[in-house]
């Protein structure tokens, strides 16, 4: 049985997918839970045939409520 691994990686301010560790991009989404969403999608898929498969997330995003994101680059830009 062969098994499938989905990778969900931050490169460059978006989180990449991939299959089995391969150089091959499955998708490029702006946020984490959108890429994790599509690998646990294709994972799911593969199970339903009779296939293993296993998602891997990298360096989780921290969660900042936007808020705060808004507070802290005006804080920079008046700086």
């Amino acid at each position: 049985m062969t098994e499938n691994h989905y990778y969900v990686r931050p490169v460059a301010g978006v989180w990449h997918v991939t299959w089995n560790d391969s150089a091959d991009l499955i998708g490029a989404y702006s946020s984490q839970h959108e890429a994790e969403a599509l690998a646990q999608l294709l994972a799911r898929h593969m199970r339903v045939q009779g296939r293993k498969a296993e998602v891997h997330t990298f360096e989780a995003e921290a969660r900042t409520p936007s808020w705060g994101r808004n507070r802290a680059a005006n804080q920079v830009a008046v700086a």
